[in-house]
């Protein structure tokens, strides 16, 4: 059953959900900020490994996306049901591949990216296990994207909701009942993500999916294989590279800035976060209308669409840039009383005040022309500018010009405006109306 969607239905659920999601993190980092700060950069660390991981399984999860919500549009129920069984045993299988590599090499991997033995010894215990059963974040992750092109937001925020319950009562009888430390907030982790998986599962299988479409798996439908990776692929690509790259300068920070420059960019990405989550949701939102708009062929109405989203989007990131400009270091605080870590962490959330707005232009309208089908220009200027811009030009400022993480900082927002200004005239040109994987059969 497809529900009908707006922007308010999507985008608020999905913002409460996101903000519940993102707590997840932000409880481990928190617990564990209890035991040590250490223990909590070695959490983070892994986190970037895990967000990578995630990103791969996005490939499959961002091209069903797009693909089920063209389907949905141009009313095609029968494309839209084969298109989410291939789904699920692709990103099932490479759930399986991944939790493998990451339990078996997740200590190489660490040390790859310079990660100090003080850390290491709680990264390790982590990537483990929370690494170990990365499979069960595949699924529950394709599971949640046919929950809401189908329109069912509220239910993935309820089974979120119920995930962190489950995550909070584990750390804290874990990590502080029992003294188990990472490998306590771990396992809390886990068990909350198997909840998790298993009631959107069954939520789809109940209600959506219809268990005959996975004989269609027999036949090896390259159509559909082809349109997911067409899509997925450059999709995930660009955010590979943009993780890459953030892995990339964390190894910068921890081998010429050192581990207080190091936890003090943990503490401040998990604040970012937490703000930025309502326009990422009406990126995400939007996303979704666009496909439908663009699979039932009216393209004029999604052009409109994604620019009347991206102005809301924009004056929501102009308030919560004034908030990190003025509170940055009341939220620290939340974390440690290191008053160099609190100082640096003030300053760097003043710069990102100034990326805010930029990341915006990313987040809403590369999200459309990704939702209209066209993904591969995104991904091309994401290579060139995330690397000859924020990589770089990171290292120039941060580590040759001796301005440290605000360097960085100040390196990353000109990455994210170039960007912006560049898929916003983009979307202006109109091209990605060529793009569209489906026609509307209505």
């Amino acid at each position: 059953m497809v529900r009908k969607v707006t922007l308010l239905s999507l985008a608020v659920p999905m913002f409460i959900e996101m903000l519940l999601f993102s707590l997840l993190g932000m409880v481990d980092m928190f617990v564990l900020s209890r035991v040590s700060d250490e223990a909590a950069g070695g959490v983070g660390a892994c986190n970037q490994i895990l967000s990578i991981t995630n990103i791969v399984f996005n490939i499959i999860c961002i091209g069903a996306n797009v693909l089920v919500s063209q389907y949905i549009g141009a009313k095609n129920s029968d494309s839209a049901q084969k298109t989410m069984a291939v789904s699920y045993t692709m990103v099932s299988a490479v759930g399986i591949m991944a939790s493998a590599v990451l339990f078996f090499l997740g200590k190489p991997i660490l040390r790859l990216m310079g990660v100090t033995s003080e850390l290491l010894v709680h990264g390790e215990t982590y990537m483990g296990i929370v690494g170990g059963m990365m499979f069960m974040q595949a699924i529950l992750n394709i599971s949640t994207v046919i929950m809401r092109t189908h329109g069912y937001s509220k239910e993935t925020l309820g089974i979120t909701a119920g995930m962190n319950v489950i995550n909070v009562l584990g750390d804290v009888i874990l990590v502080f009942g029992f003294n188990m430390g990472t490998a306590g907030a771990a396992w809390a982790t886990a068990m909350s993500r198997f909840f998790a998986m298993l009631m959107a599962l069954g939520f789809v299988l109940r209600n959506i999916l219809d268990r005959e479409a996975f004989r269609h798996i027999r036949e090896v439908p390259m159509r559909i294989i082809r349109d997911l990776f067409k899509v997925g692929l450059p999709s995930a690509l660009e955010n590979i590279c943009y993780n890459v790259s953030q892995v990339v300068l964390t190894g910068i920070i921890l081998y010429n800035l050192g581990d207080t420059a190091y936890i003090a960019r943990t503490y401040t990405n998990q604040i970012i976060f937490i703000f930025i989550t309502l326009s990422i949701s009406i990126g995400q939102a939007n996303q979704i209308l666009i496909g439908r708009l663009v699979g039932a062929g009216k393209f004029d109405e999604a052009y409109h669409t994604c620019l009347k989203n991206f102005r809301k989007a924009l004056l929501v990131t102009l308030g919560i840039s004034a908030v990190f400009f003025l509170f940055g270091g009341t939220f620290i605080r939340i974390f440690t009383d290191d008053t160099e870590i609190i100082k640096l962490s003030a300053m760097v959330l003043m710069a990102d005040a100034f990326l805010e707005p930029g990341r915006t232009f990313n987040v809403v309208i590369i999200n459309a022309l990704k939702g209209s089908g066209d993904a591969v220009f995104p991904v091309i200027i994401g290579i060139i500018s995330m690397w000859s811009v924020a990589t770089l030009g990171a290292w120039i400022l941060g580590v040759v010009a001796g301005f440290g993480l605000v360097g960085m900082w100040a390196a990353m927002a000109m990455d994210e405006w170039l960007r912006g200004f560049i898929s916003l005239h983009r979307w202006h040109s109109r091209k990605w109306t060529s793009k569209a994987l489906v026609t509307n059969e209505a």
